[in-house]
């Protein structure tokens, strides 16, 4: 009985441990936020994420990409990279926020699309799905 009540206090203490040094490693990640769509349907792709960072000594490291096509294929999510000639990249507002600037240059001519950020740091690799719904321009001039 004493042996079974020793491993379930070494396994609790492992797991405090555990837990807290993954709770230091989620603290100074990064991530990905909302997606603002600027462009509508028939206009190419524009759009701003928003990028969560808890430690400014991240954005050092940052980088953002579309999602490989075998990351898509894996998803199940059309990769629309080539087709619509999509990239990503960071930018510092004045406001000193960091968002991710998604744009194609080829026209996006389906309403609704999917597509997968990902964002790597040095403590971080996050992968995000968006879904993207691109109104027509009539229903901007209502």
């Amino acid at each position: 009985m004493a042996i079974k009540t020793r491993a379930k206090t070494i396994c609790l203490m492992l797991a405090s441990v555990l837990w807290a040094s993954v709770g230091a490693t989620v603290a100074t990640a990064a991530g990905l936020g909302e997606l603002a769509l600027r462009s509508m349907l028939g206009q190419p792709l524009s759009a701003d994420i928003a990028v969560l960072v808890n430690d400014k000594r991240d954005l050092d490291t940052l980088s953002a990409r579309i999602a490989s096509a075998a990351a898509h294929q894996q998803a199940g999510i059309p990769n629309q990279t080539a087709a619509l000639l999509l990239k990503a990249t960071l930018q510092t507002g004045k406001d000193g926020r960091t968002t991710i600037r998604v744009e194609s240059l080829k026209p996006v001519t389906e309403p609704a699309m999917k597509l997968l950020i990902e964002l790597r740091s040095s403590g971080t690799n996050a992968v995000r799905e968006y879904d993207i719904l691109l109104d027509p321009p009539e229903m901007q001039r209502r």
